[in-house]
């Protein structure tokens, strides 16, 4: 039986109508990929999300507010100016509650972090290139100026007690913004995105585990190949920082390499064995904050800490008679 030409011609249309509708359906589900990059609080950001386009701006208003608040490389931020003046009037909600948790993980881990220790920090120099002229007198003055206590906080002002006061909130303000903006996408509905600001980040969903690098970027090369797909595997929906470095250190007179950090309860650069900290963590502000108090403690202090809370596993690296060991937390053992 032969079908006249007209009917091959509707068959023809039927078929590319309903492939047209069935390639319109699969694209009209499928969400565009948004990539932003910059610098803020110091530090290169990038940040991949599957969803509309138009939360850009949103994304860009979040970074600029916390820039405005608390990086100190801008001379117009809060914390310039209160570094500044010795006060700041009309505080933002950002600025205050930044120190407030700052002041939470002061108390919580016995004085090894502070928002106050900025004056020790411009004193020893870069590198700790002024030891020299570090005497027990000057470290013992300038330990007393960065008591917590020297910090008044009123309703619509906050002002030290005296001059020379200064804050530094580097130690958890990028966790603190990665949270905000982690938050943010969340509640549009984005379920797939990966932040990273320096070395701190949040990866939710199908993110690009590639990326992921930047965790362990301060791994020594061989632990970075052991550890690759057993971090890829806990990097799920969760938060990350890591801190210290291999290639940044200083020798002791004794020639042991100790990591470029003051600890705030003797004034002292830190003489314990630990090079890096990695931190997991479900809030980045948390694992921020851990992955500096780690650096700070006693290698066995650290390795309590993490391993007593069960919201954080971690891999720290440390020297042991001359050569570099890992610590790895049960979760991480596990897989």
């Amino acid at each position: 039986m032969k079908f006249p030409n007209s009917t091959y011609y509707s068959l023809g249309l039927a078929v590319i109508l309903a492939t047209s509708i069935v390639w319109l359906n699969f694209n009209s589900t499928k969400k565009p990929n948004v990539f932003l990059e910059g610098k803020a609080l110091g530090v290169f950001y990038a940040i991949s999300y599957e969803g509309d386009p138009k939360w850009e701006k949103s994304l860009d208003s979040l970074i600029h507010e916390i820039d405005l608040a608390v990086n100190l490389q801008l001379p117009s931020s809060e914390i310039s100016r209160f570094n500044r003046f010795g006060f700041l009037e009309n505080y933002s909600p950002h600025f205050i509650q930044i120190i407030e948790t700052s002041t939470f993980y002061h108390y919580l881990s016995g004085g090894v972090v502070s928002h106050t220790m900025l004056p020790l920090i411009n004193a020893w120099g870069n590198g700790f290139s002024n030891k020299t002229q570090m005497t027990k007198a000057k470290v013992d003055s300038l330990i007393s100026l960065c008591d917590l206590r020297n910090i008044e906080m009123g309703t619509h002002v906050i002002k030290s007690s005296q001059d020379g006061i200064m804050l530094d909130l580097n130690y958890l303000d990028k966790g603190y913004l990665i949270d905000l903006l982690a938050n943010f996408l969340l509640k549009k509905g984005i379920q797939n995105f990966q932040i990273e600001f320096g070395l701190d980040g949040f990866t939710h969903g199908n993110s690009n585990k590639k990326s992921n690098l930047n965790f362990l970027i301060k791994l020594p090369e061989e632990f970075k190949k052991e550890y690759f797909f057993m971090i890829n595997d806990l990097l799920k929906n969760t938060a990350y920082s890591s801190s210290g470095s291999l290639e940044k250190f200083y020798v002791d007179e004794y020639g042991n390499k100790h990591s470029h950090l003051i600890d705030p309860r003797t004034g002292y650069p830190i003489t314990n064995s630990i090079l890096t900290t990695h931190i997991i963590s479900p809030r980045c502000i948390k694992a921020d904050a851990v992955a500096t108090m780690c650096m700070i403690l006693e290698l066995e202090d650290a390795i309590s800490m993490i391993s007593n809370d069960p919201e954080l596993e971690g891999i720290i690296i440390y020297n042991k008679n001359g050569k570099l060991q890992a610590w790895l937390s049960p979760g991480i053992r596990k897989i």
